[in-house]
């Protein structure tokens, strides 16, 4: 199946945990990393980048490095819809929040800003709380 879009995922890391988000207006939306749509022409690794700063309000000191390619296959409304995912990692240092609230200004939706709560969990608490399959890529983190 073609992908309906490609889009980039980033697991950012901060000692031994991860860093996730929800959306406090709409807690029925499952706990995501940070990521988003590529636009058209843009860059894979440009977009993952943008979307992480667009996301968390941080623009990390380290560049994100590409981990894997997959494509995640799901049905919406009875429509088979096909993701094909570019997985990066960063690594934070320095000292990081426990939490913080940050407002997605573009998000893709069009609508407008959206609010976000960033914390971090461990790797394998993450594994089984992250929605959408964003877990699937955990195992190479090591």
């Amino acid at each position: 199946m073609k992908p309906n879009a490609l889009k980039v995922l980033i697991y950012a890391t901060w000692r031994d945990r991860l860093l996730v988000f929800d959306e406090p207006d709409f807690p029925e939306v499952e706990l995501q990393v940070p990521g988003g749509t590529v636009e058209a022409g843009e860059d894979v690794g440009a977009a993952a980048l943008r979307e992480f700063s667009e996301e968390t309000g941080i623009l990390p000191a380290t560049p994100l490095t590409p981990l894997a390619v997959h494509d995640y296959r799901f049905s919406k409304n009875g429509t088979e819809t096909c993701h094909r995912r570019h997985y990066f990692h960063v690594s934070l240092e320095g000292k990081q929040p426990t939490t913080w609230l940050h407002r997605e200004m573009t998000p893709f939706s069009g609508g407008g800003p959206i609010l976000f709560r960033f914390f971090w969990l461990s790797f394998d608490t993450a594994s089984t709380r992250l929605g959408y399959g964003m877990e699937h890529g955990l195992p190479l983190l090591g």
